[in-house]
């Protein structure tokens, strides 16, 4: 196993040792578009969005947040853990190292740090499925360029499949057994009452019982596979030599970038047209599924994908890499700064913190995020110019290579 302390002792850096300033600064904008989306559209009680005026300042902030930001920087998060993997499996390759065993026990420490955060009533969700479909590209790192993407597309496909068409057409059968939420909900109140009111203890329960149940359903490894399909398009691009060349890069991005953000646009603008202006006047259930699909796969990941194409072109000009930059180190301690985010959201609704829930509406959420941005850039440049990890960076990294590197530079 190749160990921190290694590297800079007698052991020659090479390319694949560098770091790469376009994957921080796209993951530090990745946090802030998932920020705005947790605060707003996704929050626990999106649920009476339903019911905004349409000439309201909540509604039309919704609305551009699901526009422009739903789905969009979770799919950048999910293809930025596809090319870190590639990265990692390069340097472990050139320096004689396992990638199996490497790439395990880091799944597995964030899988505990995601799990710890859940019972800690963190909404940190995202942390489990990434530690589980991680393991999938152990399965393909090998193949060509052209199977991995071949593969990718499969995940897609057979995600739509089980995600959205068979739920819609073949809803699951009903049972007469109740789920511990079921119980719970007949004791205390529905999940949402208990996360209004609910003592720290019994949302931590609730939590983790609810991740349990879903983790136990089939369905949602095959629902959720396109979280394994955007890691392998990062995987696919790394293998194309898309990483340290920045040529490649940009004819890449300079390629594909008319064609995602064209198709994504259009896919997400029907999707919102659909669900929120009501252009379809018979809502059935195949219009239901035309919404899903124009949202999901096709109008918010192409969008997503787009974003990093216009970023990766955005720094090929001296003067927008210097704006563009003051996100890298908000990227470089992304795990860190999307627990604080996860912190933020649960110490605003929960009463073990303020206990808003239900009280903070989308252009409140906004306004939130909005103030917040610049403490976590200012903060995560400050600590990073005197420790060489963010925090939860280094209790990660301690736990993936068996020992504590050094915290401060």
């Amino acid at each position: 196993m190749i160990h921190p302390g290694m590297l800079g002792k007698g052991v020659m850096l090479s390319t694949t040792d560098k770091r790469v300033e376009l994957l921080d600064v796209l993951r530090g904008i990745a946090i802030f578009g998932m920020f705005t989306v947790n605060m707003t559209a996704d929050i626990w009680w999106s649920d009476l969005y339903g019911d905004l005026d349409p000439g309201s300042a909540d509604f039309v902030s919704l609305v551009l947040v699901s526009l422009f930001a739903s789905g969009k920087f979770i799919t950048i998060f999910a293809f930025l853990f596809g090319i870190g993997f590639y990265v990692q499996s390069e340097r472990l390759i050139a320096n004689g190292g396992n990638v199996t065993s490497f790439w395990l026990r880091r799944l597995v420490g964030l899988l505990v740090i995601g799990v710890v955060a859940i019972a800690c009533t963190l909404p940190v969700r995202i942390l489990i499925d990434y530690a589980l479909f991680g393991l999938g590209l152990l399965l393909f790192y090998k193949l060509s360029p052209r199977n991995i993407l071949i593969a990718a597309i499969s995940c897609f496909v057979i995600a739509t499949l089980y995600g959205v068409i068979i739920p819609a057409y073949w809803p699951p059968l009903e049972t007469d057994v109740p789920s511990f939420s079921e119980v719970l909900e007949s004791i205390h109140g529905s999940p949402e009452m208990l996360k209004r009111d609910g003592s720290f203890l019994a949302i931590s329960a609730l939590s983790i019982r609810h991740l349990w149940e879903e983790l136990t359903q089939w369905r949602y490894y095959f629902a959720e596979l396109d979280i394994l399909g955007l890691m392998l398009l990062g995987l696919y691009i790394g293998r194309r030599g898309g990483i340290w060349d920045r040529d490649i890069q940009v004819a890449l991005a300079r390629k594909a970038l008319p064609w995602l953000l064209g198709i994504g646009f259009l896919g997400c603008a029907t999707w919102i047209a659909i669900e929120d202006f009501g252009i379809v006047d018979d809502y059935s259930i195949h219009h239901s599924v035309i919404s899903d699909l124009m949202a999901w796969p096709i109008g918010m990941p192409t969008l997503g994908l787009g974003y990093a194409a216009a970023v990766t072109l955005l720094m090929d000009s001296e003067k927008w890499r210097r704006r563009l930059a003051a996100f890298a180190p908000m990227g470089r301690m992304a795990l860190t700064n999307y627990l604080f985010i996860a912190f933020v959201e649960a110490f605003i609704s929960l009463q073990w913190g303020l206990g808003l829930f239900g009280e903070v509406f989308p252009t409140a959420g906004l306004l939130i995020v909005v103030a917040l941005l610049p403490v976590q850039l200012l903060v995560s440049r400050w600590w990073l110019n005197r420790f060489a990890f963010g925090p939860f960076e280094w209790l990660w990294r301690s736990w993936t290579y068996g020992q504590f590197p050094p915290m401060r530079k």
